[in-house]
């Protein structure tokens, strides 16, 4: 799908029905480490790298003098990673990697077996240095990948404190130069591109915020500042309100539409100046209605956070009768994915869709999927198709 019909079709989604859309994290976490990746040193030490694993991904004679070396040096037999350009974290992979082999590789390199033209590939003692560092300073960034892209566990709530977790984490002192360049540059990269999901305004609203506050666990918002958080208590207890009003507006409409409309009673013009009995009687339900709602607010944020075992969708369903408007501002949050990563490795065209890592789908969802992913309109948006069971 192209930008411009994708674009298009995100307005409509948000004028029609009211949705935002929320930005993929890895694609985000990939934009800033392909920033901060940049420096001429790092480039210089990852193009060496590359080179030499290609050296023994390619030659078979290669891979097996390394492999006996590997057995030589009780070293683990483990194959070099070789990286992929749309994946950062296939660097860190492939830095880790070297540098549990880092002398096996030296040994079979600088072997008289080996050709004296391949020999140079080895990397040099600063490099090795560099890429030591560069892979500590990458392992914060890997962790918040690989949890925000899980599938089995609430996602999109851990982003806010994750991001001020990376933005600590750059503050770590190393002692090349490249490294700090590479934090610095993490750091202001991640700050700009994620500073209207993480920081908190009264203007606009933040849905990786407001599912953080409805995650339990992080329910203290340690991610803000005191100020922050009393006022952020004030527009969850607004979007609970509206939220329940719109589902009790919803609720009043079909139960009108079915039982017919009620007669009403007149109203004198003096009674509507001076206040009806009834119109006090209405107001006197809302504010009940208010204060239950700012009660259960003050009540929840007052609870003590979930555990790091416990999952935040079993508290909501044993507390929902607790806090009945929370518990359903919940649902709407928490289901929001961090990442696109399911539904790129269902649909990549890059992969086969009938392979064995979906050999238990059966025909006709083979046939589902296999159309999803090649029926596209001239637009490049994909069409829904109803003349098939799945």
């Amino acid at each position: 799908m192209t930008m411009a019909p994708m674009l298009c079709w995100l307005q409509t989604c948000k004028k029609k029905n009211g949705w935002v859309s929320v930005r993929c994290t890895g694609h985000t976490l990939q934009l800033v480490i392909n920033h901060a990746l940049k420096n001429p040193q790092i480039s210089k030490a990852l193009g060496a790298s590359t080179s030499l694993v290609e050296h023994f991904k390619r030659s078979e004679l290669a891979a097996s003098n390394l492999k006996l070396k590997q057995k030589q040096m009780g070293t683990p037999e483990h194959k070099l990673v070789q990286d992929v350009s749309t994946r950062w974290n296939s660097t860190y992979h492939m830095i880790s990697r070297l540098l549990e082999q880092r002398w096996p590789v030296t040994a079979t390199l600088s072997d008289p077996a080996t050709q004296r033209g391949k020999q140079y590939l080895d990397l040099k003692s600063d490099q090795w240095t560099l890429l030591e560092e560069l892979a500590q300073a990458l392992q914060a960034f890997e962790c918040a990948t690989v949890y925000l892209s899980g599938e089995s566990y609430v996602t999109v709530s851990a982003l806010p404190p994750l991001v001020k977790g990376l933005l600590k984490s750059t503050h770590t002192s190393y002692e090349t130069t490249p490294v700090q360049a590479f934090h610095g540059a993490a750091s202001k990269e991640t700050t700009a591109r994620w500073s209207g999901e993480v920081t908190f305004t009264d203007d606009k609203q933040s849905k990786q915020i407001i599912a953080a506050a409805l995650h339990p666990r992080f329910l203290k918002l340690k991610f803000l500042t005191p100020e922050e958080r009393f006022s952020f208590q004030n527009k969850v207890h607004a979007l609970a309100l509206q939220h329940m009003d719109r589902n009790t507006g919803n609720q009043d409409a079909t139960a009108s539409a079915e039982k017919g409309s009620p007669n009403r009673r007149t109203v004198s013009v003096l009674d509507s100046l001076l206040g009806s009995d009834s119109t006090d009687s209405d107001n006197s339900e809302e504010d009940a209605h208010n204060q239950k709602i700012r009660n259960e607010v003050l009540m929840y944020f007052g609870e003590q956070p979930l555990s790091k075992t416990e999952s935040p969708l079993s508290w909501w369903k044993s507390n929902e009768a607790r806090f009945p408007a929370l518990a359903s501002l919940a649902k709407s949050f928490l289901c929001i994915p961090a990442t696109s990563t399911s539904s790129e490795r269902l649909f990549s065209a890059a992969g086969n869709i009938a392979s064995k890592k979906r050999a238990s789908l059966t025909p006709e969802h083979v046939y589902c999927v296999f159309l999803c992913t090649l029926i596209v309109g001239k637009d490049g948006l994909f069409f829904l198709v109803l003349d098939f069971e799945c």
